[in-house]
């Protein structure tokens, strides 16, 4: 229980930097350090993410998993289920400065960001662990 109350502060932590310093943002005032720190963001979520939903999914009887049905839990869930949101909007910056600039060097440091950046989407794999994850919590409210 204290491994998942940790686990679950820094998520939420990282959800909440997310939304508040991105997602509320509009994609026409983004700058390169915009695209920086939301790379860090989503690459942890991403990461912990993993964690997360291994550790509902296998470590937890579904009794214990009612006991999580909170708040703090569904804004985690839902923020994870922004990263792909998250990322287009990323890239559609990232092609927008693409075609703008003609400095060669830095054509080329975008292409790296659009190729990194494209990494950063949810697999179909983890898209389903959070829609399991979420399906569960569900039927604690319905119980």
């Amino acid at each position: 229980k204290e491994r998942f109350k940790v686990f679950e502060d820094f998520l939420f932590f990282l959800n909440t930097r997310l939304e508040e310093d991105f997602l509320q943002k509009d994609i026409h005032k983004f700058d390169s350090f915009d695209v920086v720190r939301i790379g860090m963001y989503i690459n942890d979520l991403i990461g912990y993410n993993s964690g997360f939903t291994s550790m509902y999914l296998s470590e937890f009887s579904q009794d214990y998993i009612c006991d999580l049905n909170t708040p703090k839990t569904m804004t985690i869930l839902n923020g994870m289920s922004q990263i792909n949101t998250t990322t287009d909007k990323v890239l559609l910056f990232l092609n927008k400065e693409l075609k703008i600039h003609t400095d060669s060097h830095l054509k080329m440091q975008l292409e790296k960001a659009i190729y990194n950046f494209k990494k950063f989407k949810l697999g179909q794999k983890q898209i389903n662990q959070l829609n399991t994850l979420q399906s569960k919590l569900k039927e604690c409210t319905n119980e």
